[in-house]
Formats: C-alpha cells, structure tokens, sequence
C-alpha cells in the first residue's frame, strides 16, 4: 500500500478548463479504488473536487498550502515565481506521500529523498518557438511600444522558464504526453533517456451525451476549430483556407469554439483577429465561445470537417477527440499530430494553408468523407483512459 499524492493546485489557478485541467480532471474521474491511500495537495481550503464537480471513485484527504500569487503583475511577483519553484512543501511533509505527481511543472515539486516525484511533460513550445514565447532582449526593445517594460518582461519570462525547467531536471520521472515531446526533453534540456516515459493521452468525450443547442443553429455544412488563439494556432490559416474554399464554390460557415471566441475582441492572436474582420464571408463564421463537452460532441457530430493548423502541439487531443465523434480531420503534418491522426487524417504540409482548401474541397467526395469517418474512429480507439490510467498505476507502484 503506498501513500499518493496529487498535486491538484493547478486547478486553482486558471487551467480548470484548459489543457493541464482537462488531463488533471480526466486522471482523478479514472482512479481505481485500492488500497492505496491518496492525497490531494491545494491552495488554502478549498476543494477543487467539489468545487469543479469532479467524479473520483477513491478515499482522500487534503493538505493545503497558502495560495501564492501566480501572474506578473508587479516586479516584487518576481518573487513568487522563486517561491512556486523552490515551494518546501511543508504542509505535505507529515503525509510522508511514497509519490508524488506534478501536473504543472511551474508549481515545483518536493525534494524529499523517499518521495518518489513523476511531472507531467507536455511540451516545451517556449524552447520550440522561442521569437514568439522568450523574444530576445534587443528583439524585446525594438518590437515593445513601451521599451523598457518589454525588456523587462523579456528578462522575467527567461528567467521564470529558467526556473521552471529545473523541476524537469531535478524530477525522478518525467510522463510525457506522446513520442514526439518525449523526444524534445531529451534533445532541448537533456533528460536522460531513462527518466522519460512516453504515454499518449485519451478524448475526454466518450462519457458524454451530446448536446446539439449550437450546432442546430448553424444552417450549413460548417468547418469547426476548437481550441485557444495564440499564434501558434495560425487561426489565420483556417480562415484563408476556408476563404479559398468558398471561393470555390462550397457554401460553408467557419465555427470557432473556444474561451476566447466569446467575441472578436478577446482573441489574443491580432493577425487572426485581422483575418476574421477582413474576411469577405464574415457574416458566415461564427464565434460561438466556451463550449461544455456535451456541445463540443455536438459540434464534432455535425462538422462537416475539423480543422487544426497548429505550428506545435504537445500531443494534438483535439485531433483524436474530433475523430472519436466521426468528423473528418484535416490537420499540419507536425511534431505529434502524425501520432494522434495515425493514417486517418488528410494532413497537410505545415503553413500550407492552400493544401488545407483543397482538403476542404476534396471532402465533396462521399467515398473519402466515409473512409474518413471509418479510420478516424477505429484510430482513436487506440486511445483510452483505461488502459491510461493502467499504465500510470503501474508506473506510480514501480516508483
């Protein structure tokens, strides 16, 4: 019997619905019940279990920490960021946890010599797209209205990756998302080999009952995107894709799911935002928000494709959850996205937004829409909490 702890505070901190909350959420719901005895680490005294409504099937108990503030906001936050990293963990010590797993790395780990500790890699996308994530300090000073600020910060941001990277280094077991981030641990901060585990992630859909509220309201056959703004998405190129592919003569709407599609003005990529303004079919792309999972399947079920120009992706779970609900893919040919797609997706040169059009097109073909749906849903069979959740129990009782 082994004492395991969670570090649940990420949840507590804005990714409840994003990336780190959907794997974190998806974890607790898929714990068997054991002998095994956990504990939850979090932030002062709330319990994100009961707050976030999460389903879990084991006995726990928590240990909570004060909340530390974890946005810049002032040069004295500089110091919190040292505090997360080199974070004592002393409420935690009298639960003496034989395990202990980190699903942010930014909120450090323990330094105890029989705590086993396992972090979750899911990519290095500042090292990878370093102009766009860490700018240089001279790149910093002539692209900044407000130089010295934007020095600044280009200093904070260097220095705050710096610092988290090290919880990597000093980890017994890194648990990383697909081969492909697996790989980049290894060549950009030299993890050993032997400390690095690779074991893909799973849709978080197949629970749910779709609901088809937003999709009945779009009265045409529509492209669908889920998923954030940054630059690395290149929405821009969905959208000149989806320009050229009604250029050509298929009646299509564009759907944009997503937090930061509630309105034009919350899209954080200014070239994207550009792009949808100046779209000569404007009126056709719809801008539908944050989307519960029971919509999203919705969406998926009823998408005439979906489609996915990401520079970068850690594992590319949009893909795989696209597929699992039947809805054609087209997608870049990069970092992971071959893993997730396998040979069930039409994957398209990175920045090719030209080759994405005649994707779009090419779909007009019932024979290949039908292979499609056929291959995308055998293909995301091979990924499922289950068997996740078997592989990480017997990582956790080898530590």
């Amino acid at each position: 019997m082994k004492t395991i702890c969670f570090d649940l505070r990420a949840l507590q901190i804005g990714h409840q619905n994003r990336g780190i909350g959907m794997y974190a959420r998806s974890v607790l719901e898929h714990l068997p019940m054991s002998d095994d005895q956990y504990v939850f680490y979090c932030f002062d005294k709330n319990n994100p279990i009961e707050e976030l409504g999460i389903k879990t099937a084991v006995n726990y108990r928590i240990a909570y920490t004060p909340t530390v503030k974890t946005a810049l906001g002032s040069p004295k936050d500089i110091f919190n960021v040292y505090r997360l990293v080199n974070h004592r963990f002393k409420p935690l010590r009298r639960e003496q946890p034989d395990v202990f797993v980190q699903f942010d790395f930014t909120l450090g780990i323990p330094r105890w010599r029989n705590t086993r500790t396992i972090v979750i890699g899911y990519d290095l996308i500042p090292l990878i797209m370093k102009q766009e994530y860490l700018p240089g300090l001279l790149f910093a000073w002539h692209h900044s209205r407000r130089k010295a600020r934007g020095v600044l910060r280009a200093l904070y941001y260097r220095m705050k990756y710096r610092l988290h990277y090290s919880v990597y280094k000093r980890a017994d077991t890194i648990l990383c998302i697909s081969d492909a981030t697996a790989r980049t641990f290894h060549q950009l901060l030299n993890i050993p080999s032997s400390k690095l585990v690779s074991l893909p992630l799973a849709p978080v859909l197949s629970a749910a009952e779709p609901d088809q509220a937003i999709a009945k309201h779009i009265h045409k056959p529509y492209l669908l995107y889920v998923g954030g703004t940054d630059s690395r998405k290149h929405i821009c190129d969905i959208v000149y894709a989806y320009n050229i592919a009604r250029g050509r003569g298929n009646d299509l709407a564009l759907v944009l799911a997503g937090n930061e599609f509630e309105s034009i003005d919350q899209m954080t990529d200014p070239i994207g935002k550009t792009s949808i303004l100046t779209s000569p079919y404007r009126s056709d792309i719809k801008l539908v928000g944050f989307v519960t999972d029971a919509e999203k399947l919705g969406l998926y079920q009823n998408a005439y494709a979906f489609v996915f120009t990401s520079m970068y992706e850690g594992f590319g779970l949009p893909v795989v959850e696209a597929m699992s609900a039947g809805c054609p893919v087209i997608a870049y040919n990069n970092s992971s996205i071959p893993e997730a797609a396998g040979d069930a997706a039409l994957l398209v040169e990175t920045g090719g937004y030209v080759g994405v059009a005649r994707s779009v097109v090419s779909l007009r073909s019932p024979e290949l829409r039908q292979r499609l749906t056929r291959a995308g849903m055998q293909q995301a069979q091979n990924f499922s909490w289950s068997d996740y959740i078997t592989s990480l129990m017997q990582l956790i009782n080898r530590a």
